[in-house]
């Protein structure tokens, strides 16, 4: 007989559980299982199969994109016109900021957009908003009129 694992050829095998797959091994792979003593053929019982379930209701999350502050689309024109208002060239406004001229320039001309604390830091050394905010409300714009799809399926639902 040959061993299923190492397929040395052996008079005696011994059924071992390797991974969740039962195989004739021989004794020195028997090592890697668990021999059938030590577990059970039948699958353990799940909970809540013929006993009594408590009702878990459960809240609905809220999404994280919700709240989500967005950039505007025309951030570096926006940036760039508030400097120019301001009477800052390029040099003094990214020293105030605290990033590269070059960082600064590649921000106004919407090339690269700008991490959170420089967006903070551009809009109070600027006095401008440069997010849109992103808690817009989903509405509702069917009429009572039309079916939709929910309106003809019954779900069933598993006990």
């Amino acid at each position: 007989m040959q061993c299923e694992l190492c397929g040395k050829e052996v008079n005696k095998l011994i059924t071992v559980r390797i991974e969740g797959v039962e195989m004739q091994v021989c004794e020195e792979c028997a090592k890697f299982g668990v021999s059938p003593k030590s577990y059970s053929r039948k699958p353990k019982r799940v909970l809540g199969r013929g006993a009594p379930q408590k009702k878990i209701i459960k809240k609905p999350r809220r999404d994280l994109f919700d709240n989500l502050k967005e950039l505007v689309e025309d951030y570096g024109t926006i940036i760039k016109e508030a400097r120019m208002k301001k009477g800052m060239d390029l040099k003094e406004l990214a020293k105030r900021v605290g990033i590269k001229e070059s960082t600064l320039h590649k921000i106004e001309r919407n090339e690269l957009e700008p991490e959170e604390k420089y967006v903070k830091r551009l809009e109070k050394e600027l006095n401008i908003s440069l997010y849109e905010e992103g808690d817009e409300e989903y509405k509702d714009n069917t009429s009572r009129d039309e079916f939709t799809l929910g309106d003809f399926i019954k779900v069933k639902r598993r006990k």
